[in-house]
């Protein structure tokens, strides 16, 4: 079978298993749903495929809608974001950095691949490094997709628990009906106006944060410029509108890029490292909850919010479920943008100095 047929493959699995977890009202249904058909799918065959170009698409589309989300309130609450930025990074690393040694001495991995398995960044950033450091790096690429697994399927379910539990998932939906309400009051041909020109919008961001990140070797600005790009046009003009539908899509092809890295060698490579694999299942999911909490409590933030802007997921990923969540999606962006810029640079010379103490 040729590679554009696998492809097709993939992209429906992603949209079959997107819509039926929709239907189903799973926590970020269409995100979950899609990873959960084509990873298995991905570890049956071994073919599934998804361009690797696609991830920059979904970064720019999420930091559309994010950036249709940005009022003035919301810039207000912006500035006053140094201090959880400044909690969240201290807490996660130290947190993980305690994860990373018990790891070592609880299951027999060696200290560079205990410390790597359990970074809170990039999965083939800290991948590459513990190449660099000789130690195990097909260990760290399973574990790292494990930590992404575990936010998807366990702490976006918690987050969904406290947000409900709060009050801000009902608030969520009653803000989501009356905007839809505003914008059914518009005519077909000004939909079809306003959407071509927030298409318009999403790909100059997308370009611009493209070209960008090339050209200072960081991937995640498609999604920050994408986003400050869409934020200044709708504050400007007020005219950006985009279906939700296309949100939701958006959502399954990010699940979608991160099913197909799921396959049957990295299931095997599972097996021989349960412990680890438990240890990194339980530590992170317990980690999300504690610096959520913590957060919430002294920056005033909402508990739906604080969870996935703590979480290890992916930037992009964590923003365009924000809204399902009740949770503030300019917030998520720039806290967990912030966690990975920080974790980039400072986790891997913290290990450097670590290493030789264990």
């Amino acid at each position: 079978m040729s590679e554009v047929l696998w492809l097709l493959l993939t992209i429906a699995a992603a949209l079959a298993g997107g819509f039926l977890f929709r239907k189903l009202r799973v926590p970020a249904g269409p995100l979950v749903g899609a990873l959960l058909f084509v990873g298995i799918l991905s570890v049956c065959t071994g073919r599934m495929f998804m361009y690797s170009s696609l991830k920059n698409v979904t970064k720019a589309v999420a930091g559309l809608f994010i950036g249709m989300s940005v009022t003035r309130e919301t810039l207000k609450k912006l500035a006053t974001l140094l201090k959880p930025a400044v909690i969240l990074v201290a807490v996660i690393l130290s947190l993980c950095l305690g994860m990373g040694v018990v790891l070592y001495y609880a299951s027999g991995l060696d200290e560079v691949t205990s410390l790597f398995a359990v970074a809170p960044g990039g999965m083939q950033d800290m991948t590459l490094m513990t190449m660099d450091l000789n130690g195990d790096a097909a260990v760290v690429a399973v574990l790292q997709v494990l930590r992404l697994l575990s936010v998807y399927f366990v702490s976006m379910p918690v987050a969904r628990y406290f947000s409900k539990k709060s009050g801000m998932l009902e608030a969520a939906r009653e803000s989501e009906k009356k905007s839809a309400a505003q914008k059914q009051a518009l005519d077909a041909p000004t939909k079809r106006r306003r959407i071509a020109f927030s298409a318009g919008v999403a790909v100059v961001g997308g370009v611009l944060g493209y070209l960008i990140s090339e050209l200072v070797d960081f991937s995640t600005l498609v999604l920050v410029v994408s986003m400050v790009v869409a934020a200044a046009v709708n504050l400007g003009t007020g005219k950006l509108y985009m279906p939700r539908i296309v949100r939701q899509i958006t959502q399954m092809m990010s699940g979608a890029l991160i099913g197909v890295t799921v396959t049957y060698d990295s299931l095997q490579n599972l097996k021989m490292a349960l412990i680890p694999a438990a240890l990194i299942t339980t530590g992170f999911v317990l980690i999300n909850i504690l610096i959520a909490v913590i957060i919430s409590r002294t920056c005033r933030i909402d508990i739906a919010t604080a969870m996935l802007s703590s979480s290890a997921g992916g930037a992009s990923e964590s923003a365009l479920v924000a809204p399902d969540f009740g949770a503030d999606p300019a917030i998520v962006t720039v806290l967990q943008v912030t966690r990975l810029v920080c974790t980039t640079a400072f986790y891997p010379v913290i290990v450097k100095l670590l290493y030789p103490v264990l």
